[in-house]
């Protein structure tokens, strides 16, 4: 079923039979079953396809991303409609601001566990993600600071808990539910609007941490239209993968690629004619 898979992929993809075994192979090391990973390998050499990323690695980034974030490929979470919604949103966030799915796929992999516990929808995610990335700050180094930053704003500490309580702000409701990603940083820029300039950094600092000042600044600076805009272009994300995967392709350099992998194609057939011969 496997061998099976992988010369079909071959077939009708810029991929080798070889490249879609090897994405198959990732996918075993992940702990994914025979199944899964058939219904996983077509989108995963389209990504792969899409952002020009190495197939591998690209097999390697999807299956740790959704193990961090929670999500399985044919089931809903985060609300992400398995394994090609979910790589849907991560290409039209690709197009949507100035980070890759590579970069983002990286950002998730240091705070895709606390989107997890927190229960945070995937497009305020990858719209605060894609902010930062607007504004320099990119790959794991946006994702461990968005997870700092989340950390002191739902689990206060030292000068964070102080600052936060003279804001007298709770990233909680009533009930003790977390008001979200998007609304908690919503209402913590409104906490801060009358502030002074001293006491805008005094606070920033404060709750931010000193290594994550900047990126704080950065979103409180994205949040309203920016923020709304680059949500909503992600929420469109229906078929974001096959078409760009196909503008791609649609390339003289596109056109060798399927022609050497039907060349593949045709080499492991005549292979296997000769095989019990030779």
């Amino acid at each position: 079923m496997l061998e099976k898979a992988a010369l079909d992929a071959g077939k009708a993809t810029t991929k080798t039979a070889q490249d879609a075994a090897d994405a198959l192979g990732y996918m075993t090391l992940a702990g994914w079953d025979t199944q899964t990973s058939i219904k996983g390998l077509m989108p995963v050499l389209r990504l792969s396809e899409a952002t020009g990323m190495d197939l591998g690695k690209t097999s390697d980034m999807v299956t740790d991303t959704m193990s961090a974030l929670g999500l399985e490929v044919d089931k809903v979470g985060l609300n992400v409609n398995g394994l090609t919604g979910y790589l849907d949103l991560v290409t039209k966030a690709q197009s949507s601001s100035n980070t890759t799915a590579e970069q983002l796929m990286e950002a998730y992999l240091s705070v895709g566990g606390t989107m997890k516990s927190l229960n945070v929808p995937m497009e305020e995610s990858a719209a605060i993600l894609g902010l930062m990335a607007n504004r320099g700050t990119k790959g794991s180094e946006a994702g461990n600071s968005l997870n700092s930053i989340l950390v002191n704003l739902t689990s206060p500490a030292g000068k964070a808990k102080e600052a936060l309580e003279k804001l007298g702000y709770s990233a909680f409701d009533s009930e003790g539910n977390f008001l979200g990603l998007e609304k908690s940083l919503l209402l913590l820029q409104d906490k801060l609007s009358g502030a002074t300039d001293e006491q805008m950094q005094y606070f920033t600092s404060a709750i931010g941490g000193k290594t994550q000042l900047t990126a704080l600044q950065q979103i409180l600076d994205g949040l309203g239209n920016e923020y709304s805009e680059l949500k909503n272009k992600i929420l469109d994300n229906e078929g974001a993968l096959d078409k760009t995967a196909d503008t791609m392709n649609n390339t003289f350099a596109g056109a060798l690629a399927i022609l050497n992998s039907a060349v593949d194609d045709f080499k492991i057939k005549f292979i296997k004619e000769l095989e019990p011969y030779i």
